[in-house]
């Protein structure tokens, strides 16, 4: 049975021994007190995601209650934006309610998010966490469009020790314009989102600095498979490996998406990817707010 631990009015129930859990019975559009958020912040920390049902948030509530975790993201690509550049919009209805096309170049990038990532791991900065608000879920019929999430800590601290020493003076190259590459049919990148991105280089293991040091991989499938001071060809053979390992259903949790849900994620340490869902047929939306975090620091190593 899931564990039930309180939180002013509401409760958090635990969905997993791993990570993840429920909140029920609290209204974030409500003012909420230093005390009310200090319990949801913490439920953060030690679950790695939140999900708070039955939400009805405005724009501006998101924003609120975004900026009480940190400073908020930026977006410059139109694209992703519609209202505000603090939101990216993940949906495939279009501002007058119709049905994007499969084509849809807005769409077409939305393809992406099917691979593991980690949000922002591009930037020189990667973030903290995100907050995504279901506005339209997809419908029961819907077989698909669940998304899931892989626990970096479970995953590193699986590796074998002979692995842990390889990887550990390694960086990944986060490129934002890869996610282009794998999808020759969009539009090339706008001269400011290329110069806003370059490609950043980050550790491939991290130490989590709310968790008394506690290592994970930091590694993603969408933004490149080059790691730095390795030849191209082993380092994407080594990319390709991590990225397999990453994928085993002991360090997975799958969530299925009601309207009105709001799900919180700390990014340093799960990836996390979109399932495919037929969106010819069902509509989608949703908006996520970002907020930036700190650089990837990896800490004294105690390997073996």
């Amino acid at each position: 049975m899931p564990t039930a631990i309180p939180l002013a009015n509401a409760e958090i129930r635990r969905l997993d021994a791993a990570f993840g859990a429920e909140v029920v019975g609290i209204d974030l559009a409500a003012p909420l007190s230093s005390e009310a958020f200090a319990a949801l912040h913490d439920a953060l920390r030690r679950h790695h995601f939140v999900c708070v049902r039955d939400q009805r948030l405005t724009e501006e509530q998101q924003i609120d209650l975004s900026a009480r975790f940190g400073p908020l993201e930026t977006f410059p690509e139109r694209h992703k934006t519609r209202a505000g550049p603090t939101f990216y919009n993940v949906a495939n209805v279009a501002p007058d309610g119709s049905l994007m096309s499969p084509s849809d170049p807005r769409l077409v990038a939305q393809k992406l998010n099917e691979l593991w990532h980690t949000d922002s791991s591009y930037r020189f900065i990667p973030s903290y966490c995100s907050l995504l608000y279901a506005i339209e879920a997809l419908p029961d019929a819907a077989a698909d469009g669940e998304t899931e999430f892989a626990n970096m800590f479970l995953a590193y601290d699986a590796l074998p020790e002979a692995m842990k020493r390889r990887i550990e003076p390694l960086q990944m190259v986060h490129d934002y314009a890869y996610d282009y590459r794998l999808f020759p049919d969009l539009p090339p990148l706008e001269p400011v989102v290329r110069e806003a991105f370059p490609p950043a280089s980050h550790p491939l293991v991290r130490v989590h600095p709310d968790r008394d040091g506690r290592r994970s991989l930091f590694i993603t499938a969408n933004t490149g498979r080059e790691i730095a001071g390795l030849a191209l060809d082993a380092g994407r053979a080594l990319h390709a490996e991590l990225v397999a390992h990453v994928s085993r259903s002991e360090f997975r949790l799958r969530h299925r998406w009601r309207t009105g849900d709001l799900m919180i994620w700390d990014n340093r340490c799960l990836l996390h990817r979109a399932r495919a869902y037929d969106t010819s047929r069902y509509r989608r939306v949703a908006r996520r707010t970002t907020v930036a975090g700190s650089a990837p620091v990896r800490g004294p190593f105690a390997g073996a």
